[in-house]
């Protein structure tokens, strides 16, 4: 997929909407809502930066990097079903790791036991699990994971 990833605000309308199909997605699988839609519980202030996929005018994904507390996380990465397999996932994450590195050493993310191309992603790209933080270990069926992004 030839998309191009730009950068833009965590309330841009395009990003909402995909994140708001990203909680629906995500309600089918748990078989219950995991997270509001709009800001999802996330203060705007603590995105780092938040990536939107587009192909031609079409949104096709998005990514965000936030701070919390002091950990840098990947949040609500998600690329349409029909682009899944295109190698848009992958590309969207190394983006976003590389902008992480320019202000940390490390970035976690948080996923569901459920998300198993996810966590298939998340493991070729060399994140390694991680013991569930807070807030995620009120939340049924958590994993998290780390990559360090000192170069080797």
């Amino acid at each position: 997929m030839t998309a191009r990833l730009v950068e833009v605000d965590f309330l841009d309308p395009r990003a909402v909407d995909l994140r708001a199909r990203m909680s629906a997605e995500m309600a089918d699988l748990y078989g219950r809502p995991r997270h509001t839609v709009g800001t999802e519980d996330i203060e705007p202030e603590s995105v780092i930066v938040c990536l939107l996929a587009l192909d031609g005018d079409r949104p096709v994904g998005t990514a965000s990097l936030r701070r919390l507390r002091d950990l840098v996380e990947v949040k609500r990465m998600y690329v349409l079903p029909e682009t899944r397999g295109t190698g848009l996932a992958p590309r969207l994450l190394a983006e976003i790791e590389r902008h992480a590195a320019t202000v940390t050493d490390r970035v976690v993310l948080h996923t569901g036991e459920r998300q198993q191309a996810a966590i298939a992603l998340y493991r070729r790209s060399g994140y390694v699990p991680i013991e569930i933080y807070p807030p995620y270990d009120e939340v049924p069926e958590s994993l998290c994971f780390a990559k360090d992004l000192r170069p080797a």
